[in-house]
């Protein structure tokens, strides 16, 4: 037997390894292969549940002009190189996450195109529109060039809360005041209020859509009331206040009534028990938590700017408002989870609702067996869901892919997981293990044990600062599911609507402003948890 040198022994080793690691890579395996020949293996009626339950791939074509059977046979196929996290274990590092910012921006402050100039030119303005998604055609969803009141109250929020550059976020948001006023104070031609209608066109100055669409939308007023409250606290707090009197609060019905907050609080405070559409725009109730959860936080918040501004009846009615809707919220957890309405039970509108309206009373709060339960609920839903949280599984991704709700159809392959869901399931995450810290005490053994199978712990956290730890992990497995699906230097982190429930290819809406700002949020919140680990 021949010795051979030590270095040489050892790089034969490695290169045996890369070459087994290769072959491991590159050999067949039978699965779901959407480019493969397909063989049937359902019926014309079969489900998505029905066909995968029998163990068969759902891969739907759309548009189907061969009328290809969607529920097919598994194939033998070369999967796809097991997930390599990044090297410094961030979900999303500096870099990428200003790459995303950036893509953000520029779906904000959207021009509007006149003829205003001096010669009769056409020319640019800044005229604040925040537009859903600069895509003309989403298949399914037909156009998103149009700018919601609810995308872009939550957009200029997340902006506040994840943009350091105060300059520019403080032009931005005046721009976004001019384009709410100019929206409020437009004629509304489909017979509704026109503080709750859906979508404003771009780029003509904000007219009120006309085409048929789920009206009204009830949440739209407290969720704009909202962000507008904050900016106007940091415009008080930096001696701006004339901003805020002349165009926030005035004081004055005749003026901007009463201000563009004030106009849209006192619509929330007068009708937040009506009858409107669900945060996915599809369905009707009057008792939807997100609704209801998001309404109180904005009468709260409210209430709390017209003392500061000197009216204290105004603040009154916000507050008995807020305590009228407080009473209907605990009828909505069921004892697992917290639906959102008897129409609709299980939707991530509630974990978004949960990330967007809590108020540091207790009221769900992010750390609750409430929120643990939900989470919980909606994991385990969607994982069976959708095909691709289970190949995710199988290539060690962590975390899961959040879809909308159960039964959801909406998507060109079918309905699949959305980012902006997965980033507020990240959100909630963090968003627990800030609220131990900050309590400096663990939840109640009940929700602990809930919170354990969340975090897949053998063992339950003993201290807030193992719960800390096992939130953030947590939170950066779902971050991570999301990376997985948008690295690729095709994509370069340009965030759509959804994936496909099957193959994890991006699909619907291409560059969703509210996929950027949800999940930028998310990763604020955990540098939120970071700090706070370290005292700070």
């Amino acid at each position: 037997m021949t010795c051979l040198p030590s270095r040489l022994l050892f790089v034969l080793i490695l290169l045996s390894a890369a070459i087994l690691a290769v072959h491991a890579q590159s050999h067949p395996v039978l699965g779901c292969f959407p480019d493969n020949p397909r063989t049937d293996c359902g019926n014309p009626t079969i489900t998505q549940q029905q066909c995968l339950q029998k163990g068969c791939c759902w891969l739907p074509v759309n548009p189907n002009p061969n009328n290809e059977p969607w529920c097919v046979n598994q194939t033998m196929g070369v999967p796809p190189p097991p997930f390599s996290p990044p090297a410094d274990g961030l979900p999303f590092n500096s870099t990428e996450r200003a790459l995303m910012m950036s893509y953000f921006l520029e779906n904000i402050n959207v021009c509007c195109i006149d003829s205003s100039g001096p010669d009769g030119t056409e020319q640019c303005q800044n005229c604040g529109g925040v537009v859903a998604a600069p895509d003309y055609n989403t298949g399914p969803g037909g156009n998103y060039c149009f700018a919601w009141i609810r995308d872009s109250a939550l957009s200029m929020r997340a902006l506040m809360n994840t943009n350091n550059d105060t300059t520019k976020v403080m032009s931005l948001m005046k721009n976004y005041v001019n384009w709410v006023l100019t929206n409020q104070a437009a004629d509304d031609p489909n017979g509704i209020d026109i503080r709750t209608e859906p979508k404003f066109t771009l780029p003509t100055p904000g007219y009120p859509f006309t085409g048929g669409w789920c009206r009204p939308q009830t949440d739209g007023p407290g969720l704009r009331a909202t962000t507008l409250i904050q900016f106007a606290n940091a415009l008080l707090a930096n001696q701006q206040q004339s901003f805020v009197q002349q165009y926030l609060w005035t004081g004055d019905s005749s003026q901007y009534n009463g201000g563009a907050i004030k106009f849209d609080l006192d619509w929330v405070a007068a009708n937040w028990a009506s009858s409107g559409c669900d945060l996915w725009e599809e369905i009707q109730s009057d008792d939807f938590f997100w609704n209801r959860y998001t309404m109180r936080y904005a009468l709260v918040q409210g209430s709390a700017l017209a003392s500061a501004m000197g009216d204290s009846s105004t603040a009154a009615s916000y507050t008995a408002a807020a305590a009228a809707i407080n009473a209907t919220l605990s009828a909505h957890y069921n004892g697992q989870f917290v639906y959102e309405s008897t129409n609709r039970q299980e939707d991530s509108a509630v974990i978004i609702a949960f990330t967007v309206g809590y108020l540091n009373d207790g009221i769900f709060a992010p750390d609750s067996q409430e929120v643990a339960g939900t989470l919980l609920t909606l994991a385990e839903l969607f994982h069976g869901m959708f095909y691709i949280n289970q190949q995710d599984d199988k290539q060690k991704v962590p975390g899961v892919l959040f879809g909308r709700y159960q039964g959801d159809t909406y998507g060109a392959g079918g309905a699949g997981p959305w980012i902006l869901c997965t980033g507020a399931a990240a959100q909630a995450m963090y968003d627990a293990g800030l609220e131990v810290l900050r309590k400096n005490a663990l939840p109640p053994l009940t929700a602990l044990k809930l919170w354990g199978r969340l975090f897949e712990v053998s063992t339950l956290p003993s201290t807030p600062a193992e719960f800390a730890a096992a939130a953030l992990s947590a939170g950066d497995g779902i971050l991570m599911r999301i990376r997985a699906h948008v690295e690729a230097p095709a994509i370069n982190f340009r965030l759509s609507e959804q994936f496909d429930p099957t193959t994890g290819a991006e699909q619907s809406a291409q560059s969703l402003t509210w996929s950027y700002s949800q999940v930028l949020l998310a990763c604020r919140h955990r540098d939120m948890l970071v700090a706070a680990q370290h005292g700070q």
